[in-house]
C-alpha cells in the first residue's frame, strides 16, 4: 500500500484577515488598558492631592476632624465680617456718631485681628466643636428660628460709649502688707477731691493726669478706655451699670468702691446707640460662603444656649456654697533672693541722659553735676518726704524713664530683681549698688538714703518704704501663727493683701466657678470650722471655712457671677477636651490679606 503525504492547505485570505483582526483587537485592548491605568493612576494622584489640600484634618476634637477647607471657609467669613465692620465704622464716622480718633482706634483693632485671622479661625472651630459636642450630650438644641435670631445679633452694633475712669487704689502704708481702714478712708478722700476739682470746672483730662502723676489712676484700672461696649468692660458690675446709665455725654458717675478696694468714678464723651446693619448678612455672604456663615451663626446660637443652661444652674440656681474668710499674699515678682523691699526711686544722670550714662567717663564733669543735683534732692526729701512723688514726676528734676510716671514708686521686689538678669532669664534692674544699700542692716523704713552711684544710670536717690519676707514665707508664717492660736480674722488684718483684709478677710459665700479650680478644690476639701492648707493660684491663699449650705446666690453675688461663671466653666471644658492639631499644618496657616 502506498501512502501519500497530504499537503497542508494554504492559508486562505479569510484566515489571514481573522488573525490580523484579532491582533488589532489585542493591541487596542492593551492600549486601552494602559490608558485606563494611567488615567486611574492620575486620578488617584489627583484625589490624593485634593484630599491632602482640602479634606485632610488639620485638627480634631474628640475624634471630630476639622479640615483645611473648613478653616479656609471660616477665615473668609471672618475677613468678610471685619471688612463690613470697617465699612460700618466709616459710616458712623462720616455721620458724626463717632470721632475720627475713635474711628482710627477701632480701625487699628480690626486690622490687628485681621493679622491673625487664620489661626483664630481654627481656634473658633475647635471651641465650637467642644461646645457642640457638649450640647449634643446634654440634649441642647437650637431651632432655625434661634439661628435667625442669632444672625440678627451678629448684625447688631451694640451701644458704644467712650469711657474715661479715674481710679484711686487703696494702698497699704508700708511696711504693712494689707490696707487698713485708714488707708481706705484716705483713698476715698482722694477720689472725692478729684471729683470736686472736676465739678469745680477743671478739665477731666487734667485731673486724670494729676492722678497719674501721683501714681494712681492708670495703674489701678483707670484712664481712657476708648469706645467700648458694656459687656467688654472688665470692671465691677455696679460701675458698668452706672456708666451705661449716664444720660448724656459729660455726665459723671458717683464714686463707687470696687471689689479690689479701689475707688472709681467715670464719665463718657461719646454715646453711639445700638443699631442694626440690615445688609450685614448679605454683605458677609457675598464676600465669603453662605453655608460657612450660617454654620458660624448656628454655632454661636449653640454657645448662647449652653451659656443659658450653665448660668441657670450656677448663677440663679441652687448650688452648694461655702462661706469663707481668706488671707491673700501676692506671688510678687519672683521668689529668688529672699526678703522683698519696697522703694521709691529717682535718678540723676550725667547730662540728664540716663540711657547713655554708661558711656560717660568717670572723670567727666557731668557726673559731678549729677551728684550735686542728687544731694540737693536728698536734702529736700529729708525735710519733706511727701514731695517724693511730685519731684519724681518732674522731668526737669528726675532723669529716670522707668518709674517716673508712678511717682518713682516701685512695687515690692526681691533681691533677684536687682540683678541685670533674673534667675528666670528676665531683664532686671541692674542696680547692685542700690541693692547693697537698701539691704544694709539697720536701714529704717521711710529713710531717704544718700545718693548711690550706678554706672549704667547715674546717681540714684532711694527712699526705703519697707522690708518683708518673701511671699511663700509670709503665707507659711500666717498658717503657723493660726495653728498656734491666732484668730484667722486677726491674722488676715495683719498680713493679707486682699481688699477685705480690714474686714478680717471676709470673702463671703463662694459658689462653683466663682474662683479658680485650684481654689475651689482647696475650699471644698476643707471641713467647716477648719483652715485650709495654702494654695498657689493667682496668688497665695489660705481659707477658713465658716459654713457650707445649698443656697441661691443673692442679687449682688449673682451680678458678679454673671461676669465669671461661664468664662470659668468654658475654660474647664476646653482644658478637659481631647484636642489634636497637626503642628506643621497649623504653623503653615497663612492669614489671607483683606484684599483676598
Amino acid at each position: 500500500m502506498t501512502f501519500r503525504t497530504r499537503t497542508a492547505p494554504k492559508p486562505t485570505r479569510r484566515r489571514t484577515r481573522r488573525s490580523d483582526t484579532r491582533r488589532s483587537v489585542y493591541i487596542t485592548l492593551s492600549f486601552s488598558l494602559a490608558i485606563a491605568a494611567a488615567l486611574s493612576l492620575m486620578g488617584g494622584v489627583f484625589v490624593a492631592s485634593y484630599y491632602q489640600d482640602h479634606g485632610v484634618p488639620i485638627a480634631a476634637v474628640s475624634g471630630e476632624g476639622i479640615s483645611k477647607d473648613a478653616v479656609k471657609d471660616r477665615t473668609a467669613v471672618d475677613l468678610a465680617r471685619f471688612q463690613r465692620q470697617l465699612a460700618d465704622y466709616q459710616m458712623m464716622r462720616n455721620q458724626g456718631r463717632i470721632t475720627t480718633d475713635e474711628y482710627s482706634a477701632l480701625e487699628t483693632s480690626v486690622t490687628t485681628n485681621e493679622g491673625t485671622v487664620g489661626s483664630d479661625a481654627l481656634t473658633e472651630l475647635i471651641n465650637e466643636a467642644e461646645l457642640r459636642q457638649y450640647a449634643s450630650k446634654n440634649n441642647i438644641t437650637v431651632t432655625d428660628q434661634q439661628v435667625d435670631a442669632q444672625a440678627k445679633v451678629d448684625s447688631t452694633f451694640h451701644e458704644l460709649r467712650h469711657v474715661k475712669i479715674i481710679s484711686v487704689p487703696v494702698e497699704p502704708t508700708p511696711p504693712a502688707a494689707g490696707p487698713s481702714q485708714a488707708d481706705s478712708d484716705k483713698a476715698q478722700s482722694t477720689a472725692q477731691g478729684y471729683l470736686k476739682e472736676i465739678q469745680g470746672g477743671k478739665k477731666w483730662d487734667d485731673v486724670d493726669t494729676e492722678a497719674d502723676t501721683a501714681g494712681l489712676s492708670s495703674s489701678s484700672g483707670g484712664g481712657d478706655l476708648g469706645l467700648i461696649t458694656k459687656d467688654a468692660l472688665s470692671i465691677d458690675p455696679d460701675l458698668a451699670d452706672a456708666i451705661f446709665n449716664l444720660s448724656k455725654s459729660g455726665d459723671i458717675t458717683p464714686i463707687l468702691k470696687g471689689s479690689d478696694g479701689s475707688y472709681r468714678f467715670a464719665t463718657v464723651t461719646t454715646i453711639a446707640p445700638t443699631w442694626v446693619d440690615n445688609d450685614w448678612q448679605s454683605s458677609v455672604v457675598a464676600s465669603s460662603n453662605g453655608d460657612a456663615y450660617r454654620s458660624s451663626v448656628r454655632n454661636a446660637a449653640i454657645k448662647a444656649a449652653v451659656r443659658a443652661q450653665v448660668e441657670a444652674k450656677y448663677v440663679t440656681g441652687k448650688t452648694e456654697q461655702t462661706n469663707v474668710r481668706e488671707i491673700v499674699v501676692s506671688s510678687g515678682l519672683g521668689q529668688a533672693g529672699g526678703d522683698e523691699v519696697k522703694l521709691r526711686m529717682m535718678v540723676f544722670a550725667p547730662s540728664h541722659d540716663e540711657a547713655n550714662a554708661s558711656k560717660v567717663a568717670a572723670t567727666d564733669a557731668a557726673w559731678g553735676d549729677a551728684l550735686t543735683r542728687a544731694k540737693t534732692a536728698v536734702t529736700a526729701l529729708r525735710a519733706d518726704p511727701s514731695k517724693f512723688a511730685t519731684m519724681a514726676n518732674d522731668k526737669t528734676i528726675n532723669d529716670d524713664t522707668n518709674f517716673s510716671t508712678t511717682g518713682g514708686d516701685i512695687p515690692w521686689i526681691p533681691t533677684d530683681i536687682f540683678n541685670a538678669q533674673t534667675a528666670s532669664g528676665q531683664t532686671g534692674l541692674g542696680m547692685l549698688s542700690v541693692e547693697k544699700a537698701v539691704y544694709t542692716p539697720g536701714v529704717a523704713d521711710g529713710a531717704v538714703l544718700d545718693p548711690i552711684q550706678e554706672a549704667a544710670y547715674g546717681y540714684v536717690v532711694v527712699q526705703l518704704q519697707g522690708r518683708r519676707p518673701a511671699p511663700a514665707q509670709r503665707i507659711a508664717n500666717a498658717l503657723f501663727a493660726i495653728n498656734g492660736g491666732i484668730a484667722f480674722a486677726d491674722e488676715a488684718k495683719s498680713v493679707s493683701e486682699s481688699p477685705d483684709a480690714s474686714e478680717g478677710g471676709n470673702l463671703g459665700w463662694v459658689s462653683p466657678y466663682m474662683l479658680t479650680s485650684d481654689q475651689e478644690k482647696t475650699i471644698n476639701q476643707t471641713p467647716v470650722g477648719r483652715v485650709s492648707n495654702s494654695v498657689m493660684s493667682t496668688s497665695y491663699f489660705l481659707y477658713e471655712v465658716e459654713d457650707r449650705q445649698t443656697r441661691v446666690a443673692d442679687a449682688d453675688q449673682q451680678a458678679k457671677l454673671l461676669k465669671v461663671v461661664f468664662p470659668n466653666w468654658l475654660d474647664e471644658l476646653q482644658a478637659n477636651a481631647l484636642v489634636w492639631k497637626d503642628a506643621a499644618a497649623v504653623s503653615a496657616l497663612a492669614s489671607p490679606s483683606p484684599a483676598q
